[in-house]
């Protein structure tokens, strides 16, 4: 067995598809000898099942043409829930191992003060820092997909948690590297995966595997991690072939480029039109006859957009976004498992675009586009009743999962409203600086600026709230191209 010289928070498919298979290879390869301790902040199930299998499980790469290959991964050497006491006791007593790196694998929404996983960060780091001393270094990993998230997360433990010593202050400013991180690969829940694909896959593995993770092949560039001062100590470097780089330079515009070009195909590209229309999966909304040409314009002036804006020598923007849209429609997932956290989601993939000096060179039709797939995340918000409860265009009630309220509270009562109506709520919604600029901005903004694309949403949102379903509306935008 390993020992343990890293800890993960979080549980999730995407660290068992990425970091913790990267760690695997490395071992394999013998260019590390490392396991993972896993804590599951809510739950217990999925540490039970890791501690029953003695860590090991199996990542199945497919498509919808079946089973490409089959992972056995064993890097993980134990693993406890976060959610009692003496789980969280548990997890950190681990912090008498010499370490080299904490992972935080949780959503946007648990990467704030208060939130377990936060918390137990900064109870792990302390720990471990009275433990080994000052002069230890260690390096924290959030593998979620915020911009500059390892910043995000340093900033949070350095400036809203209660200072607890002058001299771990300093520990955490001078010797803990926040690795900014873009992390890639599509990992759907298993109950998107086909019946057929997991029952193959479960007659060539023997035993029971309660945490079979499936995914993607691993894309061109699937890990980037920004280690400027050259602290990390696990060589994920040397998997150049599976797509990982390390930089020892600032990686912000390939982190821009993941969430504007690849994230946006998803949110405002095609989950929420799929889930208002009666589609259950993120791969046949993306296929769909009326979807398809529409979300490649799209994207294709998303690209223009942000090779203008932030140019990267030898990359073409059009072909690594068009490249996402590819491998959805290849991958079954559903878009209910993607539609939360819109907020958040709006202002880190849409918002630059709605501001950036570039776009008033799109073309008309681009900015129907935008315009209406940002609408219908704003009518995939609105509530249908008092209880945070939407309805589709087919009928079918849905919860409103994303937890700020904000936009919620504001459209609340805006179906069949006048047109002046929305205006009013629409420019509530844009002239909201805090939705629109992350917390510490130089210079927040709000979207009103942006009078042209004001004006087409609170159209597209206004016809979206009185009668026409998502389809129709999309059906006059791809008429005037003579498409659908």
């Amino acid at each position: 067995m390993h020992p343990i010289k890293i800890l993960a928070i979080g549980a999730g498919g995407l660290q068992r598809a990425l970091t913790h298979e990267f760690v695997h290879i490395l071992n394999q390869r013998n260019l590390y000898n490392g396991g993972i301790f896993v804590g599951q902040p809510r739950g217990t199930e999925k540490a039970d099942a890791f501690n029953q299998q003695n860590g090991i499980y199996h990542v199945i790469t497919f498509d919808l043409s079946g089973i490409h290959d089959i992972r056995q991964v064993s890097s993980v050497v134990g693993a406890t829930t976060l959610a009692t006491e003496a789980g969280r006791e548990q997890f950190y007593a681990q912090t008498e191992n010499p370490l080299d790196l904490l992972l935080i694998g949780v959503t946007e929404a648990g990467i704030a003060k208060g939130e377990l996983a936060m918390d137990v960060l900064d109870e792990t780091l302390y720990r471990y820092f009275c433990h080994h001393g000052a002069d230890t270094t260690l390096c924290v990993i959030n593998t979620d997909n915020l911009r500059n998230n390892g910043d995000v997360i340093r900033d949070i433990l350095c400036n809203e948690y209660p200072k607890r010593s002058d001299d771990y202050a300093t520990w955490l400013e001078t010797n803990v590297g926040f690795l900014n991180e873009m992390g890639d690969r599509l990992v759907p829940q298993v109950y998107a995966v086909p019946d057929e694909i997991q029952a193959a896959a479960r007659a060539q593995i023997e035993g029971q595997d309660e945490l079979i993770t499936y995914a993607e092949a691993p894309p061109a560039t699937s890990l980037i991690l920004e280690d400027l001062e050259n602290r990390l100590r696990v060589p994920f470097g040397e998997l150049q072939d599976y797509g990982v780089v390390v930089s020892r330079e600032s990686i912000e515009p390939y982190h821009d480029w993941k969430l504007l070009l690849v994230n946006s195909v998803h949110v405002p590209g095609i989950t929420h039109k799929g889930a208002l229309s009666g589609i259950e999966y993120v791969n046949e909304a993306a296929a769909h006859p009326t979807f398809a040409p529409h979300l490649e314009r799209l994207m294709n002036g998303y690209a223009e957009i942000v090779e203008a804006d932030i140019p990267i020598a030898g990359k073409s923007a059009r072909a690594y976004s068009l490249e996402f849209v590819d491998r959805i429609r290849r991958v079954k997932d559903d878009n209910a498992r993607i539609n939360i956290i819109e907020t958040v989601k709006l202002r880190e993939r849409a918002a630059d675009i709605v501001r950036s000096p570039n776009y008033n060179a799109s073309t008309e039709l681009f900015k129907d586009d935008f315009a209406y797939s940002f609408a219908t995340v704003l009518r995939f918000l609105t509530p249908n009743n008092d209880d945070y409860y939407g309805i589709t265009d087919t009928g079918t009630e849905y919860e409103i999962r994303d937890p700020d309220r904000t936009i919620q509270d504001v459209l609340k009562g805006a179906f069949d409203t006048s047109q002046t109506d929305v205006e009013k709520r629409i420019a509530t919604i844009f002239s909201n600086m805090t939705l629109w600029s992350p917390a510490g901005t130089a210079s927040p903004s709000g979207l009103e600026g942006n009078q042209d694309f004001t004006e087409r949403v609170t159209g597209y949102y206004h016809r979206l709230v009185n009668g026409e379903t998502c389809l129709e509306v999309l059906e006059s935008i791809n008429a005037t191209v003579g498409v659908g």
